[in-house]
């Protein structure tokens, strides 16, 4: 998708987190007085809990009660005071304890995340570079934040991409002292591990590469004392830093973090910034971290271990009994059912919470919007039995759900991208599909087999995209010279069983700059890295309309009552579509941002996101009597504006209204394009082909606006200084595209005067309405426009190429 502003990423998240809570599965309060086993109560229903990450249930173990109430007497419930100047003895023992586990010098921290924000910034350095992983946790990439607002580089990698990795720090090894990669040992989302027999390799194989790796999910319940999955499966590399958890299985509170020597960890201690301003672990719970590693330390954890990874091993077992899927199979107590859109995992989830198991949701934005499932925790104080009952639950859901949906268990494989999955027997057949019985599908790839008199009269005024402008689109690009000017063109016509039209829309699959819409800064640096790679960060996308039209995409019957399966069967069709084409994300526009709720759920229960798209620019009031009228209207601000910077400059132009006829004509208006084109970064799309504008100037439905200096001292030899290409039809004005002369742009105003002229020039032909498109807000609002926020619904496959553009942000 294309980069969106913060604000924007916000009510996305919004959307999704209201869509949780509204469908019960997210801030849940668990109703008990007292907790004694896994036995927890939401809103009356008892169930078993599977949300818990206390994987060894130390959080009722003697020594760490005792631990922690041993604290309690002694200290009270804190001790106030930032351990740079003053802390607990407790502090020491803690971290000596800890290094008995790890060998290797410890600093502990009040959460995980505080010490990620303490170590990175110490250990990371100016002249140093970071690779993350796609999929590292929220704590370190937020650290990571630090560090680009430092200007230190960041580069993303796909997730556990060991060839992209290596390529990576190649590439950067001898521009940078230190490259660091940032990785998860065990990952939150769909369990799986890193791969670390690689990541030594790596690590011995280029010397400036570093590893930080967080093992917060594989801490206490596996290796030797608890020393977490990692160290159970590398040695600690002199290379590596590591940072675990004190919560989690460890059930106390706090993290730790893990050096390769006492220098680097004296640095983060002594210079670390939520070291010295962050307030302690706080004695109770101290106290009880004591405890637990003293308890790691003694032989008892190792049975305890061996406990938890009998029921892990079951839970595998059962699972293949149950013929149920998993992304992964592993020995650990993490386990993700995939399934698909967030509306199916919420529907899954729902029925195996009714049925008195409580279990979590895995959905976008912490994994990609088709890629959600049922994600579960193992932990020791479950029973065989409520685990073969829980799954018992999942089997019997997860076949209903799919079928209920019209999905099958290729679907979700696809989806995820694997081979195959397994499905567990569906035993009725009283299971429906989701419903659009009554409606069929006209498809077509060119205009040509569809009716102009029905085409014409769903989408007359809506835009550029006519039978007959479709006609011109296609003449042009569906055979493109340029792989990113060649477009598949796609139609489709939805019917219901008396041929009355519901819906109907048009849309292409072309190569889309997915920093469109990026801060200029980050777009220059991205067009600095084509330069060597033309296909950086550049997807296939499937889009409604294309990457040149604008306005209603879209006809929707909202009269009519299967509207809504309607543009599910639509969606339907552009997945296939995305999916026959290797497309990455597919783009549906462009809506009022904001204005149809309705619309905005339904879009998001078939999984696609509200995006917010630059503001529309319209003008929709054209019906002044004379030029003092227009004047008066626009306010005393832009008025002012107005006789300042436009009109002092009218009588210095000649406006000519016919279209170019000559190629030299057609050349000139083209290369004044391409000068806009250079320099537009707040928008940066494709240049296109002179073939369009050829084509627009032959076309009755385009005018072509063109100014000229009167002065100009070539005289019957002088060049358009400003054009302006615009699509008129059904009373609507469709400006399209500008091209300007960069000599003249300040000294004449030729941006403010053709923008100026447009707007009159819809009046003068009677026009009800002007579009004058996108960017350049403040301009466009002196000559009496309005902007209009406008909205996409975008689903991707990854944020593979939206992460790598964010990590470019600052560093632009």
């Amino acid at each position: 998708m294309a980069h969106a502003s913060k604000h924007s990423l916000v009510d996305t998240l919004m959307q999704v987190a209201d869509d949780l809570d509204g469908r019960g599965l997210v801030h849940r309060t668990v109703e008990d007085d007292a907790l004694e086993d896994n036995r927890i109560t939401i809103d009356g229903r008892a169930m078993v809990n599977f949300g818990s990450c206390s994987y060894l249930a130390l959080e009722r173990h003697p020594r760490l009660v005792a631990g922690s109430a041993s604290a309690l007497r002694r200290f009270g419930t804190q001790f106030s005071s930032s351990r740079a100047f003053l802390g607990l003895r407790m502090y020491e023992d803690l971290e000596a304890a800890l290094e008995r586990i790890f060998e290797r010098p410890v600093v502990a921290a009040a959460t995980t995340t505080l010490g990620h924000l303490a170590a990175m910034p110490v250990l990371v350095h100016d002249d140093d570079a970071v690779i993350l992983d796609l999929q590292v946790h929220s704590s370190v990439q937020m650290a990571a934040q630090l560090l680009k607002a430092r200007g230190v580089p960041l580069h993303i990698i796909r997730h556990n991409d060991m060839a992209q990795l290596e390529r990576k720090v190649a590439l950067l090894q001898g521009q940078h002292r230190r490259v660091w990669y940032m990785a998860d040992g065990i990952y939150s989302m769909f369990g799986d591990f890193a791969p670390l027999p690689e990541l030594v390799a790596l690590l011995d194989r280029y010397k400036g590469l570093h590893l930080y790796i967080d093992d917060a999910h594989g801490m206490g319940w596996t290796g030797d004392r608890g020393c977490g999955y990692v160290r159970s499966q590398i040695p600690h590399h002199p290379k590596m830093v590591l940072a675990i958890s004190l919560n989690k299985s460890f059930a106390s509170a706090g993290g730790a973090l893990v050096f390769p020597d006492r220098e680097a960890a004296d640095e983060v201690k002594s210079c670390g910034g939520t070291m010295i301003f962050s307030g302690p672990i706080q004695p109770p719970m101290l106290g009880a971290a004591l405890a637990s590693t003293e308890l790691h330390l003694s032989g008892e954890i190792t049975a305890l271990q061996e406990e938890l990874a009998g029921l892990i091993r079951h839970t595998n077992a059962r699972i293949r009994e149950l013929q149920l899927p998993q992304y992964c199979e592993a020995e650990s107590p993490l386990f993700f059912i995939p399934l698909g859109l967030p509306r199916l995992v919420a529907k899954l989830a729902n029925r195996v919470q009714r049925d008195g198991f409580y279990v979590n949701v895995a959905t976008f934005p912490a994994t990609p919007m088709r890629q959600g499932g049922l994600r579960f925790m193992i932990n020791r104080a479950l029973t065989r039995e409520d685990i073969d009952r829980m799954l018992a639950s999942v089997a019997w859901h997860y076949p209903r759900v799919l079928a209920e949906e019209g999905l099958t268990i290729a679907d979700v494989a696809r989806a995820f991208r694997l081979p195959s999955l397994p499905v567990p027997p569906l035993d009725t057949a009283s299971t429906e599909g989701a419903s659009t019985r009554g409606l069929s599908v006209e498809r077509a790839r060119t205009i040509a087999a569809l009716d102009p008199a029905l085409w014409d009269g769903l989408f007359s005024g809506a835009g550029n995209h006519t039978h007959a402008g479709l006609r011109l689109l296609e003449g042009v690009f569906a055979d493109g010279a340029e792989p990113e000017n060649r477009w598949d063109f796609h139609y489709r016509v939805v019917r219901d069983d008396a041929g009355r039209v519901v819906a109907a829309t048009w849309y292409t699959v072309s190569l889309f700059k997915d920093d469109m819409l990026a801060p200029a800064a980050v777009s220059r640096r991205v067009e600095r890295m084509r330069e060597a790679d033309p296909g950086f960060l550049v997807s296939r996308t499937v889009m409604l309309g294309s990457p040149i039209s604008k306005g209603r995409l879209l006809h929707l019957d909202r009269s009519h009552p299967a509207w809504r399966q309607a543009v599910a069967l639509l969606l339907s069709e552009l997945q296939a579509t995305q999916e026959a084409a290797g497309a990455r994300q597919v783009m549906v526009r462009d809506f009022a941002y904001g204005d149809d709720p309705e619309l905005r759920q339904l879009m998001l229960d078939l999984g696609y996101a509200e995006q917010r798209l630059p503001d529309v620019c319209l003008v929709e009031d054209l019906d002044w009597p004379d030029h003092d009228a227009w004047l008066e209207r626009l306010g005393q601000k832009y008025r002012y504006n107005v006789r300042r910077e436009i009109l002092p400059f009218v009588d210095t132009f000649d406006l000519v209204t016919t279209s170019p006829e000559s190629d030299a004509e057609i050349d000139a208006c083209y290369a004044l394009y391409c000068q806009v084109h250079a320099r537009s970064y707040e928008m940066n799309v494709h240049r296109l082909p002179r073939a369009y504008f050829a084509a627009l100037c032959r076309h009755s439905d385009y005018e072509v606006l063109r100014l000229y200096l009167r002065d100009d001292p070539r005289g019957a030899d002088r060049q358009p200084v400003a054009v302006m290409f615009s699509f008129v039809e059904g009373g609507a004005y469709s400006a399209l595209i500008v091209g300007l002369d960069d000599a003249t742009l300040r000294t004449h105003n030729t941006y403010k005067q053709i923008l100026y002229r447009t707007v009159h020039r819809a009046r003068d032909l009677g026009c009800e309405r002007l579009d004058l498109a996108y960017t350049a807000v403040l301009e466009k609002k002196k000559v009496g426009a309005r902007p209009h926020p406008v909205a996409a619904y975008v689903q991707a496959q990854d944020h593979y190429n939206h992460a790598v553009l964010e990590a470019m942000g600052q560093q632009a």
